[in-house]
């Protein structure tokens, strides 16, 4: 298990006991361990310090982590977001390794004069923008690094059952409860220990995954009917869906979360791929079975970044270009045997 820095701890417990004002945020398009992570170091906090603790997002998150008490305390308003940055005293940044993650608050996180800590498990972390950090990418999640440095800060019982529900949310979603990114025991030894708290592990996951509407069960099946495009000889695939795709079943930026997984359902298919058309960009995800490292793909694209299995990227071409682009990089990489890929035989 991971031993942290004493002295980091102790600066950190510092931090937040001088604070009168608290501003934690993560990054856009919120994902449950964004979710969850905010939520549970909101909940820690308030109940360790007078100082008043408020909860940013740069887009609203999703309704499927809507069962998450404290979930209406989010705020993704711009000018109330803004102005919480600028006024703070401490900032503490989740799972996120940057300001460009946090889109419209991004100038002022920079520019604020509060203490930023980060506490993420991202690689390539903007060293420069944060004046603590707790960055591991070993950890699984940030939730699971979270409920490790925050035992280490004020013990076992600053996790009651809600906090837990909180952070094994955060963990199953970035686990794909427990089917990857988990092959260090510390994340199953943190599960336990919240499972322990008396929380419902089965109903976490119910709610989370279980949650399809008809018009977004429908928009998987045309994505996979119409929008997936197979490269047997590189044992990749991709999805591609335009602004006119989600518009014609209904669907935003959360609605597509978990698609790009589909690809690796495949026996035969070890990296895989989901561009999806946004207003003025095009975002990318990727994912690999094996040691296609897609962080360092995803980096060398469009100057994006994740972990070695799961990443994304943003492009400001057009989407057609973008997946032209995609396909013809994740060729080329399969192809030549770049980021510790496998061979791909083109024929």
């Amino acid at each position: 298990m991971l031993q942290f820095n004493k002295k980091d701890i102790e600066l950190f417990g510092s931090l937040i006991d001088r604070a009168r004002s608290i501003v934690l945020i993560a990054h856009t398009n919120a994902d449950g361990d964004a979710i969850g992570s905010i939520l549970a170091v909101r909940r820690i906090l308030a109940a360790r310090t007078q100082a008043a603790v408020s909860c940013l997002l740069p887009t609203p998150p999703p309704n499927q982590f809507a069962f998450l008490d404290g979930f209406d305390r989010i705020s993704s308003d711009a000018d109330k977001g803004n102005r919480l940055l600028l006024e703070a005293d401490l900032i503490v940044a989740l799972d996120m390794n940057n300001a460009g993650r946090v889109d419209q608050f991004a100038a002022a996180l920079t520019q604020s004069p509060a203490r930023k800590v980060l506490i993420d498990h991202h690689h390539s972390p903007d060293t420069g923008l944060f004046d603590l950090l707790f960055s591991v990418p070993e950890f699984s999640s940030t939730c699971e690094l979270a409920y490790w440095l925050f035992t280490a800060l004020y013990g076992d019982d600053c996790i009651d059952s809600t906090t837990a529900t909180f952070l094994y949310a955060g963990i199953g979603t970035d686990t794909g409860f427990f089917s990857y990114s988990c092959s260090q025991p510390s994340v199953f030894e943190a599960a336990a220990r919240l499972v322990a708290k008396g929380i419902d592990p089965a109903f976490i996951h119910d709610t989370i995954c279980n949650c399809f509407s008809i018009a977004r069960l429908r928009f998987y099946g045309f994505a996979i009917s119409e929008r997936l495009r197979i490269i047997p000889e590189c044992r990749a695939a991709f999805f591609y869906i335009s602004l006119d795709d989600q518009r014609r079943f209904g669907m935003g930026p959360a609605d597509s979360e978990g698609l790009v997984n589909y690809t690796l359902l495949m026996r035969d298919i070890e990296v895989g791929a989901l561009i999806r058309e946004e207003q003025g960009r095009v975002k990318a995800s990727f994912r690999s079975k094996n040691d296609f490292d897609v962080s360092r793909f995803a980096h060398d694209l469009f100057g994006g970044g994740g972990h070695t299995r799961a990443a994304g990227s943003t492009s400001t071409l057009p989407f057609d270009e973008t997946v032209a682009l995609v396909e013809q990089k994740l060729r080329d990489s399969l192809a030549s045997g770049s980021h510790q890929s496998p061979v791909c035989n083109h024929q």
